[in-house]
């Protein structure tokens, strides 16, 4: 079991994570951590049991590469979320930055919501270049286009 060294993030984590094995040839060696949600406000301090820093800090670590992936329709980045990119933003060659869900937009949409991600993550990243964000939608609802 490769996650075997996250037992020393004790029980409270462990009691929530999940793992799946698919048997796909395209897929072997290769392994997906979708992380949970990140929280606002106490829930992100009191509610998980853990250290969820410490544990994005681990996965960074062992990953060749990190997907921030962020919802169209949601930008708001809690400080939860900002920690977590600050501590990933030491592996910016690691990091790629997707936009997700786009096709439930508007081209102007689009870009008025590809504007705030670029002025937000600016301030998260703290680095003279700008990001490179990825558009698509990556979700199991039929495509939309407008």
């Amino acid at each position: 079991f490769p996650f075997s060294p996250l037992s020393k993030f004790g029980n409270g984590f462990l009691n929530r994570l999940e793992c799946a094995r698919i048997p796909s040839p395209i897929l072997e060696g290769v392994t997906f951590v979708d992380t949970p949600g990140v929280l606002s406000g106490e829930k992100q301090r009191l509610k998980r049991g853990y250290d969820f820093e410490e544990v994005i800090h681990w996965f960074i670590e062992h990953a060749a590469m990190i997907i921030l992936f962020f919802d169209a329709h949601k930008l708001d980045i809690s400080d939860e979320f900002k920690r977590c990119i600050t501590v990933v933003s030491g592996c910016q060659s690691k990091v790629q930055i997707l936009l997700n869900k786009a096709d439930r937009m508007t081209t102007q949409q689009l870009m008025r919501v590809h504007g705030a991600l670029m002025w937000a993550l600016g301030k998260v990243l703290g680095t003279p270049e700008v990001a490179r964000v990825y558009v698509g939608s990556f979700w199991d609802e039929p495509v939309e286009s407008h």
